[in-house]
């Protein structure tokens, strides 16, 4: 039986600022990795996993991953953050539910603990919503740049989604 954790908590500062970014690249999709920080999780105060990652690509993952949740329309699927500045076909960070969607479970190829925490669904969500909410916020005042442009336009893997009432399996 897996014990469930009781605190998780990001931790993320900005190791570019908006210099880094010229004016008329602020809506290129190339400037996606010049985002990037230090980014720690940390696991009942233990730091699971830090590394210095691409905080907008990152977001753009946790971003379309939560609106897939909050359609409703779907099975909550699988998280996966793969990264552009590694050759690895593994995902940096990955969610993975598991008890009928009850809980999930975290995992990182690049952990810092020999053990990979259990959370319930609906706190790892809410912990994961509010991520994205302040990373958005702390990503747009920092840079002074808007995410938006970049939802749609960057290319990420692909995610697949089973619907609820159909039961097909669809790629998003």
């Amino acid at each position: 039986m897996d014990s469930i954790s009781n605190q998780l908590e990001f931790v993320y500062q900005f190791t570019t600022d908006e210099s880094y970014i010229p004016k008329k690249l602020k809506k290129n999709a190339a400037i996606v990795l010049r985002v990037s920080g230090d980014f720690d999780i940390k696991v009942d105060g233990i730091s699971y996993f830090r590394d210095d990652i691409a905080l907008l690509e990152f977001y753009l993952y946790l971003e379309r991953w939560l609106a897939i949740i909050e359609s409703d329309k779907y099975d909550i699927p699988e998280f996966h953050y793969y990264t552009l500045e590694i050759d690895e076909d593994e995902p940096l960070i990955s969610i993975i539910p598991f008890d009928n969607n009850d809980k999930v479970r975290l995992t990182s190829i690049w952990r810092k603990e020999p053990f990979d925490p259990v959370f319930k669904m609906d706190y790892i969500v809410n912990q994961l919503t509010e991520l994205r909410d302040q990373l958005k916020k702390d990503i747009e005042a920092h840079y002074n740049i808007s995410v938006e442009p970049f939802i749609d336009e960057f290319p990420i893997k692909a995610l697949a989604v089973v619907h609820k009432k159909k039961g097909k399996t669809k790629w998003l």
